[in-house]
């Protein structure tokens, strides 16, 4: 990998950065004038909390309304919410999707910068959208539209000489962008990276996202002069799960890996850009509400922003919701066809079934997991999010919830007693939510542990079942978060800090620490506190090391190692010992760069000795190939840091 700032340049260069051809060049030039007088900067606007296609697109707003309007109302109502148009299929002309009354921000999405190529029989890709086009065409003006999203990708809705040029043409739609009083949004996909495109696979890499980081193209969106930079997490063209392609939200340790990292490069350059990760329903990449929340919790002290994907067939507006509801503080809790109220998201391939045609009937449902006395069950929204069959008519039900003692939970305290929250459910029910608020909160008394348990009531019956159990058909109840099972971020990712220490969080001083590689052999060790307990699972998969180093020459070849230690982290073993070869070639003046060699996967995970501990994680750095610079850590401007595989709790 090249240096940053030599480096943006060198490494666009290296990737074929090729400027617009005859055609496009004449677009740009006459489109530079179109829509009003240039500006000589963007317009400006606040950072986004959330991208979501709008009504008339995937209907990925117009889908959450449908199923919660008061969820969706309270996340995308506001200035800080980009209301997209145009990604499923183009909107010609674009329109403004923003529902009325909202202040949320007006976006239009294009595939292309210049013309849209053509297919075989001559006709313009179908799902194109040429920005250059609308700019001289005028199609843009009085649209309304605010904002501009550069979707660049792997695909025939992009030219080709887009797809090499990546970096050049992000600049082009930078600076067009701005010229007509729009803002911009970067959103360059990882399958640009994918062998053939602009790039093959190098050694340590098997995945689009580490290529993808070796290339800097976060680096380079950054320094297109863009307001914002869209990481494409959530993969389109190439499906991540089931061991195939790049990470998925599947794989917490690789989301969080390749996020943080893009983010860090991207900040390099411009540490005010705006910053959002992707994240989608699509049943292909096989995703949960859990996932995605702990996927943008583990990000969020980087990456605030999210876009919302409610892709595929079918679409699962559903997970979006019940992933909103735990961004509001809520746990969705799924009964089973044993009674069970489970905390995990269902996976069952048949749906169980609860007849609503007999008054009186009722079924109840009790969780195995438990919390302890002194547990404090917050005041605020319960939901019930209900699914069912194609029946006819409509029931009505009252959903009870409380607490009780297992296994027989005979002994049960109501929060929401019997009859105190009817819901309608009408055939066909894909999950419309209702809810029901408490004004004081629930302490769990002396005893315990105890169950959460939630009871159906059929109060008025129809030929109509419930179905649970499965991931399509997911009925559930959510209840505010009890306070034994906070919601905390999961980091795969250390920093170099102070005293030879590393840290989860990235550091926040102005100056950076030095590490000189100028003499052979010299070495350093950093080492998190003693966080890991004995039993602790270090997963198989990548590590990745991402570096800033000064200085104006080089290279230098650093050997990596890295471990666990216990407290004083004298005796030290290896995950990825010295013997296994793991190399990085680092060159002078980087600033966030991830060199092919830089990347090392385990095949085998490691659990940590049952007896001793706390353990803390190691990497060690040792200079094979001298180079009169230095590596830089410890600072927000250089914050080097090791990605590893995700280290979860033993049997979590």
């Amino acid at each position: 990998m090249t240096a940053l700032r030599a480096g943006v340049a060198l490494s666009c260069a290296t990737i074929a950065l090729g400027a617009l051809g005859a055609a496009g060049g004449a677009g740009a030039a006459a489109a530079s004038t179109a829509g009003g007088p240039a500006a000589a900067a963007p317009p400006g606007g606040p950072a986004p909390e959330w991208i979501v296609e709008g009504p008339g697109d995937q209907n990925a707003l117009a889908a959450i309304q449908g199923l919660d309007p008061a969820l969706a109302q309270k996340y995308f109502d506001n200035d800080r919410s980009y209301i997209l148009a145009g990604d499923a299929q183009p909107t010609e002309p674009p329109a403004d999707e923003v529902p009325p009354g909202w202040p949320a921000v007006p976006a239009q999405h294009y595939t292309s910068f210049g013309p849209c190529p053509a297919n075989s029989g001559g006709v313009p890709q179908p799902g194109c959208a040429s920005f250059s086009g609308d700019i001289g065409s005028g199609a843009l003006t009085g649209s309304g539209i605010r904002a501009v999203m550069y979707d660049d990708e792997n695909w025939t809705k992009t030219p080709n000489a887009e797809k090499t040029g990546v970096c050049s043409y992000m600049t082009q739609f930078a600076q067009l962008a701005h010229a007509n009083q729009l803002m911009s949004i970067m959103a360059p996909d990882q399958n640009l990276a994918s062998p053939g495109v602009i790039t093959s696979f190098e050694g340590g890499e098997s995945t689009d996202w580490q290529s993808y980081l070796r290339l800097g193209l976060a680096n380079c969106a950054a320094a297109s002069g863009t307001d914002l930079y869209h990481i494409m997490s959530q993969p389109f063209e190439t499906p991540w799960c089931g061991g195939q392609g790049a990470a998925c939200e599947g794989s917490e340790a690789d989301y969080t890996d390749f996020v943080t990292q893009a983010a860090l490069q991207a900040k390099a350059v411009n540490p005010n850009i705006g910053l959002t990760a992707g994240l989608s329903t699509s049943p292909r990449y096989n995703v949960t509400p859990q996932a995605m929340y702990q996927d943008s919790l583990d990000v969020s002290r980087l990456v605030p922003g999210v876009w919302l994907n409610v892709a595929g067939t079918p679409a699962n507006p559903a997970t979006a919701v019940q992933y909103l509801e735990m961004r509001s503080g809520l746990l969705p809790l799924y009964p089973g066809d044993d009674g069970a109220l489970s905390r995990a998201f269902p996976t069952a391939a048949q749906p169980a079934s609860m007849s609503l045609a007999t008054a009186g009937a009722q079924s109840t449902f009790v969780s195995s997991q438990t919390d302890p006395a002194g547990t404090v069950i917050p005041a605020g929204s319960y939901t019930f999010e209900p699914w069912t069959d194609s029946g006819s008519g409509s029931a009505t039900v009252s959903v009870e919830v409380g607490y009780c003692t297992p296994p027989g939970c005979t002994d049960r305290a109501p929060i929401i007693g019997a009859g105190a929250w009817p819901s309608t459910v009408p055939a066909g029910d894909p999950g419309v939510v209702s809810s029901f608020t408490t004004r004081t909160p629930t302490t769990l008394p002396p005893g315990g542990p105890y169950s959460i348990y939630v009871t159906v009531h059929v109060d008025s019956p129809g030929p109509v079942s419930l179905l649970s159990g499965t991931g399509s058909d997911s009925t559930n109840v959510a209840v505010p978060r009890p306070s034994s099972e906070p919601a905390t971020p999961r980091t795969s990712v250390v920093f170099a800090q102070p005293g030879m220490g590393s840290g989860t969080g990235p550091p926040a001083g102005p100056s950076a620490r030095r590490f000189s590689l100028a003499r052979p052999g010299n070495t350093v060790t950093f080492s998190t506190g003693p966080v890991l307990r004995p039993g602790t699972v270090v997963p198989a998969g990548p590590w990745e090391f991402q570096y800033w180093t000064d200085g104006t020459g080089g290279p230098a070849t650093l050997g990596l190692q890295a471990g666990y230690c216990s407290q004083g982290c004298t005796e030290r073993y290896p995950i990825v010992g010295s013997s296994a070869g793991w190399q990085a070639t680092v060159a002078a003046g980087a600033e966030g760069a991830a060199d092919p060699g830089g990347a090392f996967t385990t095949t085998s995970p490691t659990q940590l000795p049952a007896s001793g501990g706390p353990y803390r994680l190691y990497w060690t750095v040792t200079v094979e190939s001298p180079g009169a610079f230095n590596l830089l850590y410890d600072s927000a401007g250089a914050p080097t840091s090791l990605a590893t595989p995700l280290v979860l709790p033993s049997g979590g």
